[in-house]
This record gives C-alpha cells, structure tokens and sequence, in this order.
C-alpha cells in the first residue's frame, strides 16, 4: 500500500486555501493544483508500504507521536519551493504550532528510518502543498501574484491525531483514504 503519515485540516482553513488556489489559477495555466478535499500537511512520506508491515507502521507512528500531545497549529505565509522566480512547489506554511508540527515530523522521520521504512535526507518542513508546478507557462505572473499576498492567513486547526493515509495514484491524480488515525 502507498502510505503518507499526515495532519487532517479543518474545513475552515481548506476552504481559505481553496479560495486562494481560485485565484491564482487564472495566472497559472502550468500548475496541477490540489483539489480542495485532499488538502493536508504530509508529515512522513513512505511510499509502498507491504501489507505485513502495516500494524508495525501502525505501532511506531503511535510511538512516535507518545510524547507530542495535541497543540494548536496556525496556517499562513505563502511561499515557493524553491523560492524564486522558479517555484515548484506552492504552499502554505505554519505559524504558531510550527515547531511543533517540525518536531513530530522529526521524530516520526527517527523512529520509522531506524526500523527500516524509508528514510528521507532532508530536513523536514511541514507545510500544506497548493500546487506543483508542472510548465513555466505563466511563471511570472504567478510568482508576482504569490508575492503579492505571501502573508495571507487560512485559520487554525486543533491537532490532536495523526493519520497514516493510503494514497492510491489514479490518471486523474491520487486518491486518498485514512487508513489508521494516531492519537497524539
């Protein structure tokens, strides 16, 4: 199964950034935009996990995420990765919280790599993806209207559990389904 570990976000702050993706649509004929259901802040990606492993992923993501407890995560700043005249990737960052969201990513990151599952080298920077961009068609028009509203605000959002998702790559993008929910 492809797997995610991930932070659900209220319907409150999906529908700010979907008003946003909307917007910046119009000057940006070249990104794939994320529907406004599958929003989410990616906390650990894994990849193809095997079905006998998945009640271990279950056990080490709560093992993970023991000492966290829940916290309040505050969504706003936009921003590019890279930053730049050529982004990639567009996203919302975190405020308040943001530390914490960083800390859990990092100790998921420990405790999965160190059993095996697939480990990542860099840093971790919890953020919600608006849209990759896939032709520069349109660039620079995007780029000005994202540094245009780079403060924007999008809410806050209780988070109290983590999910473990499986992601299911379709022609007309992945589907996402909670597998398994990780109370913090």
């Amino acid at each position: 199964m492809r797997t995610f570990i991930s932070v659900e976000l209220p319907d409150k702050v999906k529908k700010k950034a979907a008003e946003l993706i909307n917007e910046l649509k119009q000057d940006s004929p070249g990104v794939k935009w994320v529907s406004a259901q599958d929003l989410h802040i990616t906390l650990k990606f894994l990849g193809w996990v095997a079905d006998e492993k998945l009640d271990q992923l279950i056990d080490l993501t709560a093992k993970a995420a023991a000492g966290c407890g829940s916290f309040k995560a505050r969504f706003e700043g936009l921003g590019t990765f890279p930053a730049g005249r050529i982004p990639r990737v567009v996203w919302v960052g975190t405020a308040e919280g943001g530390g914490k969201l960083c800390q859990l990513a990092k100790d998921l990151e420990q405790t999965l790599s160190a059993a095996g599952f697939r480990s990542e080298a860099r840093e971790p920077k919890p953020h919600l993806t608006l849209g990759r961009v896939k032709d520069k068609k349109g660039l620079g028009s995007l780029v000005k209207k994202i540094n245009s509203v780079r403060k924007a605000k999008f809410g806050e959002a209780l988070v109290d559990r983590i999910y473990i998702m499986k992601s299911t790559l379709t022609q007309n993008g992945p589907i996402y389904e909670k597998y398994q929910d990780v109370k913090l």
